[in-house]
This record gives structure tokens, C-alpha cells and sequence, in this order.
């Protein structure tokens, strides 16, 4: 007997694949278009519903950390983005469809994050219109940052739409830092073949004078020895070493390996040149030691040793050292060549004038920031004036974390920040003290490495558009592995 249902199935299945297949043949035929690109990966994206609707959890947390972008869209925005927003919508679907698919609960930091979404907002439509940006047909420049800011708002609370399975919890960990690894891709061009150029469109460099330069993969700035994506992949390291084996685990004698795998990270990651990645490897060791007590231990002794004795030789031959580990270490009252010492001398030059040069607006936005957006005469002076240092002050990147909430939003931004930062700060302390000590490591890393990013974005170098996404992530991943946020007497 002919099954009916069975049939109309497989006729309905035929219906939609084959002319599908037909068109995708065709478009694959002819690849030279990024509209053809385009319309290829949204039929992907289409066909892939199934696979999102069941892993666009552990997909967003793969992802938050790259570089990739979805090239094909206006705007180029990157791939996380996107994701955040299709994510939360799902997990919004599914609990309308199931009430049990909760979202973990965090009051003191929903808060303090919407409060910090409606100055947003409101400086957004006072100051240019979040809507009246170029890719939208408008005459505005810059509001990109504001997208950003509301996609990791979003992705924030997809994160914490589910709880991490506990037996995947390393996976996850693994995969949010891994993502980071990423950026050392925008140092490839000209050391990989060219047949590889693709994966620039998802992955982009900063400049595209890398693909005609030979010494490509060096940045705009600086001597040839600097390798900027490098930093990135050295700091992925560094952050997946510390939270599977913690600092106690990396100083195991009976593993040397792994305290040699860690050294190499940092010693990689200086050949970005970035003096500001140094200090945050080092802070971040020097709090770990601490809150992991190591100091009461007999490895205290042993460290001290260590750090005098590599000290001492690296007085000794710093001088020879390639320019961008010097560079990194420019802040170090050591003897280096005087073309690195110089060279970050006048970067750090440059940035105390720009911020003297910003400071006396403060007052004029205390009230209403003067947001991102920037009109059409302004995008032609950008133009003009290049990398210099009124092009940085006009698109709000004034390499300082307090300038940069401040002048886009004013004193309303700015409490929110200041107030978020805090909720966090407490969120993922408890979690770290009162957590799984199966997940002992990880707490430990997220807490330290969420504090010494926080005194970094106000003491070293920070941005809000840029950072928020990162301090976002870590308390997200905290909340979702920890179940919420842990309290005293009750294992999570």
C-alpha cells in the first residue's frame, strides 16, 4: 500500500531541493561577485535553521571573541553581532513555546545594563539618529559603535539564556578563548599563499596595503620586526593555560611543559610590540598568584628567585633584543635601543596631547554625550587628515576608558558604566568564592582577569565600544556555567 504522507514528503522534499540545487550550481558557476557570495551563504544560513535552533549557544560563545565579519551585509558587522541577535530571538522563541526554558536570573546586573542601553539610545537619537547612518541611506557617519554596544547588550542575555551543561563546561571555556586566536589572521597576508585571499572577506586586515607590501605583515606604524596580530594569539594562550591548569597547575614541577607553553604565549605575544599586553600578562599573573594563596607557600621563594635572576639578564641583553620585544618592554626602566625607547615615547607623547586637547570638552557633554555619529564635512576631514591625531579625536578613540564614556555619554553613561562594572565585579566575585570547585580554575581566571581588565581600561588603555563586548562575555560565562550566581553554603 502506497503511504500517502510519506509520499507528499518526499515529493515536497524534491520540490524545494532540486531547483535549489539548480541555483546554487549556478551561483557557484560564477563566485566573482560578492553579491553572488552573498546570496550563497544566506541560502547556508537558511538551510541551517535546524542546526541553530539546537547549538546557537555554544555557537555565540565560540564566536564572541573573533574577528570574523559577515562581509556580505551592510556595514560589514562582525560575526558575533549577528549571531547575538539571532540567538536571543531563539531563546526568546523557545520560552515563549516552553516556560521551563528560563533565562538565569541576575537583577543587580539587568539593571545597571538597561539603564546603560537607554543613555545609549537617547544619546544615539539626539545626536545624529541610530538610524540615519549610511548603511541606512542617511548622511551619518560612526554610529556603527552604537551597534555594537546594543548587539553585546543582547548577546549578554543570550548567554545567560541557559545554563552551560556542567560536563561541557571546559568545551565552552576553551572555545570562548580559543576565539581570540583569531586576530593573529590579519597578519597573514603576504606569508600565505594567495589562494587563501578568501579568508580576508571573513577575517579582515587592517590595512589593505598588506597585500602589496612584502613586508605585509607588519602594521602601518613602526619598523618592519613588529607582527601586531601576534599579541592576540599569545593572550589566547596565555588565558586557555591559566584556566584549565590554573597558576598552581602551570607551576607543577612534574609538568614542566605547561610553565614553558605559558612562557612561549608571552614571549610570542611581544613581538606585537604592545607595551600595554606586557602589563596585562603581568598583572594578571601577579593577581592570580595572590588570590590562589601562593604567596603562603614555599613557590614564593622560588618566584622571587626567578623574576630577580631573568631580571637581571634582561638588563644584560635587552639592547639586542628584536625592536618589538623592546618596544614591549619600553616601559621598563631598562637599557634599550633608542629608536624603541623613542618610539614609545612619542606614542605615549601623542596620546597626553590629545587628551589634554579633550579634557576642556568634558563639561560641554556632562550632560548629553556627543555620541559617535559625525556628519559628511567631518568624514572629509577624517579623510584629509589620515592617522593623525584629530582623526582619532574626532571618531571618539581617545585610547583612555574614562575619556571614552564620558564624552560620548556624559555623566548618565557614565554612572551606568561605573555601576555595571561594579555589579559585574560582585557577580563573578561569588561566583569565583562561593562556585563548583569543579570550575575552581576557570572562577579564579574570570575573576581575576575581569579585575585587572577593569583597572586596565582605566588606568592603561581602554575603549568602551570595544571593551564592553569582552566584560560582557566574562560575566555571561560566568552566570551560564555557574547556573546563575553562586551563593554562600550552596553549591551551584
Amino acid at each position: 500500500m502506497t503511504n500517502a504522507p510519506a509520499l507528499f514528503r518526499s515529493l515536497l522534499v524534491y520540490g524545494i531541493c532540486l531547483p535549489l540545487a539548480l541555483v546554487l550550481g549556478y551561483l557557484l558557476a560564477t563566485p566573482d561577485t560578492y553579491n553572488t557570495i552573498g546570496v550563497v551563504l544566506i541560502l547556508f544560513s537558511v538551510l541551517a535553521i535546524p542546526v541553530l535552533l539546537r547549538w546557537h549557544h555554544i555557537w555565540l560563545i565560540a564566536v564572541w571573541n573573533t574577528s570574523a565579519v559577515l562581509f556580505f551585509l551592510p556595514g560589514k558587522p562582525q560575526f558575533w553581532m549577528g549571531l547575538a541577535a539571532v540567538s536571543l530571538g531563539i531563546s526568546i522563541l523557545q520560552y515563549t513555546i516552553n516556560r521551563n526554558l528560563k533565562f538565569l536570573s541576575v537583577p543587580s546586573v539587568a539593571w545597571p545594563l538597561l539603564f546603560l542601553t537607554v543613555v545609549v539610545l537617547i544619546t544615539a537619537r539626539l545626536t545624529g539618529g541610530l538610524f540615519a547612518i549610511r548603511v541606512f541611506g542617511g548622511d551619518t557617519y560612526g554610529a556603527k559603535r552604537y551597534f555594537t554596544i546594543l548587539a553585546a547588550v543582547m548577546g549578554y542575555f543570550a548567554i545567560i539564556s541557559r545554563r552551560i551543561p556542567p560536563e561541557r563546561v571546559g568545551l565552552y571555556v576553551f572555545l570562548f578563548f580559543l576565539g581570540t586566536a583569531t586576530m593573529a589572521i590579519a597578519s597573514l597576508p603576504g606569508v600565505i599563499s594567495p589562494a587563501f585571499n578568501f579568508l580576508f572577506l571573513f577575517f579582515p586586515v587592517v590595512s589593505m596595503d598588506s597585500f602589496t607590501n612584502t613586508n605585509s605583515v607588519v602594521g602601518p606604524m613602526g619598523p618592519p620586526e613588529r607582527v601586531f596580530g601576534v599579541a592576540n594569539l599569545g593572550l589566547a594562550v596565555f588565558c586557555l593555560m591559566l584556566t584549565r591548569y590554573g597558576m598552581r597547575g602551570l607551576l607543577d614541577l612534574r609538568n614542566p611543559w605547561r610553565l614553558g607553553v605559558f612562557c612561549l604565549s608571552v614571549g610570542v605575544s611581544m613581538f606585537a610590540g604592545f607595551r600595554s599586553t606586557f602589563i596585562l600578562f603581568l598583572m594578571t599573573f601577579v593577581l592570580l598568584f595572590y588570590l590562589e594563596r601562593l604567596h603562603r607557600t614555599w613557590l614564593l621563594v622560588p618566584v622571587i628567585f626567578v623574576l630577580l635572576t631573568g631580571g637581571g639578564l634582561l638588563v644584560l641583553v635587552a639592547s639586542r633584543l628584536p625592536f618589538a620585544v623592546q618596544r614591549s618592554l619600553a616601559f621598563l626602566p631598562i637599557p634599550l635601543d633608542p629608536v624603541a625607547k623613542m618610539d614609545a615615547q612619542n606614542s605615549t607623547g601623542w596620546r597626553w596631547q590629545m587628551w589634554m586637547d579633550v579634557v576642556p570638552d568634558i563639561p560641554r557633554y556632562l550632560i548629553l554625550g556627543k555620541g559617535y555619529s559625525f556628519n559628511a564635512n567631518d568624514q572629509a576631514r577624517l579623510t584629509r587628515s589620515g592617522g593623525t591625531m584629530e582623526s582619532f579625536e574626532l571618531v571618539g578613540d581617545y585610547h583612555n576608558g574614562l575619556l571614552s564614556v564620558i564624552l560620548p555619554f556624559g555623566i548618565f553613561g557614565s554612572i551606568a558604566f561605573v555601576w555595571l562594572l561594579f555589579a559585574a565585579g560582585r557577580v563573578i566575585y561569588q561566583n569565583y568564592k562561593f562556585g563548583d570547585p569543579a570550575f575552581h580554575n576557570i572562577n579564579i581566571f574570570l575573576f581575576a582577569y575581569f579585575v585587572v581588565k577593569a583597572t586596565f581600561f582605566f588606568t592603561v588603555f581602554g575603549s568602551l565600544h570595544s571593551d564592553l563586548p569582552l566584560f560582557l562575555g566574562l560575566l555571561g560565562l560566568s552566570i551560564s556555567l555557574n547556573g546563575g550566581v553562586a551563593k554562600p553554603g550552596v553549591e551551584s
